[in-house]
């Protein structure tokens, strides 16, 4: 059902695409920054009620050394459509793009860990045919050594998040600066979701 309802959104969205007017994010058809930034504003009092989580398509880098730019597009907004058609299924919830790789989801606290492992597996799902089959065997695209010796791998593309779900020390306008740095710590790691 996952795919089928974001491969419907796809379509909608192209239909809307031919006026750019209509969304604020051409390539996605999510809010943008501007509407993330009021949406957070909203719900940080209420955050343990909410939950705020920012999304990364993890690895995408690889993938697009490996494989090209062709298809760079299309990963993008099957990532958008998966995680909004998956947000619209929980009653006020928001999800929107914030950088060409990263996403907003906001929901109750109660739903968020649900509704990005659903929208996890159906991003895993989708984007494993973006793959050859060796690659996807192997699991791993390109490595190297470093100079200290030690081998360095990157792994398939996948779905991180870092969730701020409890009253935080921080003003909600550092708030998505400090998730994107946490994001960047744990993309190199087999960790996906950080709270």
């Amino acid at each position: 059902m996952g795919l089928i309802d974001a491969r419907k959104y796809i379509q909608d969205l192209h239909k809307k695409q031919s006026n750019p007017y209509l969304w604020p994010d051409y390539l996605t058809g999510l809010p943008d920054k501007a509407a993330i930034i009021k949406k957070i504003h909203e719900v940080s009092p209420k955050l343990e009620e909410y939950s705020i989580a920012y999304i990364r398509i993890a690895n995408i880098q690889p993938y697009l050394l490996h494989y090209g730019t062709d298809k760079h597009a299309e990963i993008i907004q099957w990532a958008a459509a998966i995680l909004k058609t998956t947000t619209d299924k929980c009653s006020n919830a928001f999800a929107g793009t914030f950088n060409t790789h990263d996403f907003i989801v906001i929901c109750r606290a109660k739903n968020m860990v649900k509704l990005f492992e659903e929208a996890r597996e159906i991003f895993r799902k989708k984007v494993s045919t973006y793959y050859s089959k060796k690659d996807l065997a192997k699991g791993v695209i390109l490595s190297y050594d470093r100079e200290d010796g030690e081998k360095v791998n990157f792994g398939l593309m996948k779905l991180i998040a870092v969730v701020a779900d409890k009253k935080l020390r921080i003003k909600s306008n550092h708030l998505i600066r400090n998730m994107a740095r946490l994001c960047d710590a744990i993309e190199g790691t087999e960790d996906e979701i950080m709270s």
